[in-house]
């Protein structure tokens, strides 16, 4: 491990790894408490605090040099890097957070490979229902989201991707690409110009559970594999 990286692991892990699971779930309070009253400026710490945040809980609960928990370390600094873009107002800022996230998607479908999910002989029902929603929401909401229509195809194709590859992993994992789905589905509304009450709030909350049962999910599958 490199001596930066061991440095921030010795501070890391004087906190036991549920510390970091409730300063998470103090971050998603903070960062939903903003978005309810229009606190913008907050959000600019509560906001990309909660990829960070399952970051730190992940590097302690793992044992060092695991490349798959490395690789979807990298995952979670993308999704933060995508978390701060959102916070933007503006088309170049959100389809740079797009582009961040289907970095990350790429990279937590490569942890999953990594991890032993493939090949999926009897196990395609997952792969076949996540096409089906992936087609049908685009074919609705194309016509809506003008020149957004074809990045929005493209990273929602990774998005079911990486949450059909969940499913191969365990229960957690599976359900946090279920949740991820439904929280990109919800925002895809939004851009398109459907809105309903609490859809900012329905967003963040689903989109940082879907992250913590994704790292919690990873978290018990890497020993396994240590082990293997």
């Amino acid at each position: 491990m490199n001596p930066p990286l061991m440095v921030i692991r010795s501070v890391l892990v004087r906190f036991p790894a549920r510390f970091w699971l409730w300063a998470f779930a103090i971050a998603i309070a903070v960062d939903l408490a903003a978005i309810s009253l229009h606190l913008g400026e907050l959000r600019w710490a509560s906001k990309p605090a909660l990829a960070l945040l399952l970051l730190a809980h992940l590097i302690v609960a793992t044992p060092p040099g695991m490349r798959p928990a490395r690789l979807f370390g990298l995952g979670l600094l993308l999704a933060c890097a995508a978390d701060i873009a959102l916070l933007v107002d503006g088309t170049p800022a959100f389809l740079t957070g797009m582009g961040l996230f289907s970095l990350m998607q790429l990279t937590y479908i490569a942890v999953f490979i990594r991890s032993g999910v493939l090949p999926l002989r009897g196990r395609f029902l997952a792969p076949a229902c996540y096409l089906a929603v992936w087609s049908g929401a685009n074919i609705v909401l194309w016509p809506r989201l003008g020149d957004l229509a074809m990045p929005v195809a493209v990273y929602s194709l990774l998005l079911v991707a990486m949450a059909a590859a969940a499913t191969g992993l365990n229960r957690l994992a599976g359900l946090g690409g279920a949740l991820f789905v439904v929280s990109d589905l919800v925002l895809g509304l939004g851009v398109a110009g459907v809105d309903f009450p609490l859809q900012s709030q329905t967003v963040m909350a689903t989109y940082a559970a879907a992250q913590l049962l994704l790292v919690l999910g990873t978290v018990k599958a890497l020993p396994r594999k240590a082990a293997a």
